[in-house]
């Protein structure tokens, strides 16, 4: 059987329960994407994928986002600090585990 064959027998049966959500708010799409032909569902493809790249470009201009997120990453540096400390003490520990003969495979055999 060649790849084609494997594939061509393999058709989504399910859509995943987080996105059907979202379409539930727009059912018009969902009305619209149920009927389009292939070439149809291909531009419709590009077009949102259009749309998502405007979108973040939008996002990445924006003063006001990019201010918070900078407060954000200013007041939770002490947390991520802490956890890189306490994640650079449990490496070395490890590393000396190993280096005295420890075993640190958690695979079950």
């Amino acid at each position: 059987m060649s790849k084609s064959d494997k594939t061509d027998n393999m058709q989504p049966t399910t859509f995943d329960e987080k996105w059907a959500k979202v379409l539930k708010e727009i059912p018009e799409f969902k009305e619209t994407a149920d009927a389009a032909s292939t070439d149809e569902l291909k531009k419709i493809i590009v077009t949102c994928e259009g749309n998502i790249y405007t979108v973040d470009k939008e996002k990445s201009e924006d003063v006001k986002l990019n201010a918070a997120k900078e407060i954000v990453k200013e007041l939770s540096a002490p947390y991520r600090d802490a956890v890189k400390i306490q994640t650079a003490k449990i490496k070395y520990a490890l590393f000396l585990l190993e280096g005295q003969g420890v075993d640190l495979n958690n695979k079950d055999d």
